[in-house]
């Protein structure tokens, strides 16, 4: 049986500081969920098993997270926290 490894908030970033960061961008509720398990480290494929949803579906998400944030992929996007907890 394979054992899943859990990077749970790799980064440090706290749910407080990642939702005062995001405030901004505007995202639903289900973008909110998504984006946070992202920074926290998880892949698509564990957060599309994680919710009963399809990788495919993940990824359709985090097109639109990565259009409101005005990143162009998951490792800007992450910096946008490390850049603003650093200021």
């Amino acid at each position: 049986m394979k054992k899943w490894i859990w990077k749970m908030n790799d980064a440090g970033i706290t749910k407080e500081h990642y939702l005062q960061v995001v405030s901004k961008f505007g995202f639903t509720k289900r973008e909110l969920e998504l984006g946070y398990l992202k920074v926290s480290g998880f892949s698509n494929h564990r957060i599309a098993h994680m919710l009963g949803i399809s990788e495919q579906t993940v990824k359709n998400h985090f097109t639109h997270i990565f259009e409101k944030a005005w990143v162009p992929g998951r490792k800007e996007f992450k910096e946008l926290f490390l850049q603003d907890k650093s200021s």
